[in-house]
């Protein structure tokens, strides 16, 4: 079984796949994706986790800073 993980990973090492590896932008997630969007931006490894914070840290900001 770990063969074959070994196996893929290095496949995918090798591929034009690579370069569609990204970091997630989110600040402490550290994981990592294959972007798959058509335009190539995707910037978070989950919309509904990391991307969902992001864009909810960004509206408090601008809530917080539109109070003072």
């Amino acid at each position: 079984m770990l063969w074959k993980i070994v196996q893929s990973a290095m496949n995918f090492l090798i591929s034009d796949e690579k370069k569609k590896l990204k970091a997630c932008a989110g600040g402490e997630c550290g994981w990592l994706f294959v972007d798959t969007s058509r335009n190539k931006s995707r910037r978070w490894c989950s919309m509904e986790d990391c991307g969902n914070r992001a864009k909810a840290k960004r509206h408090y900001q601008k809530k917080k800073l539109q109070l003072k």
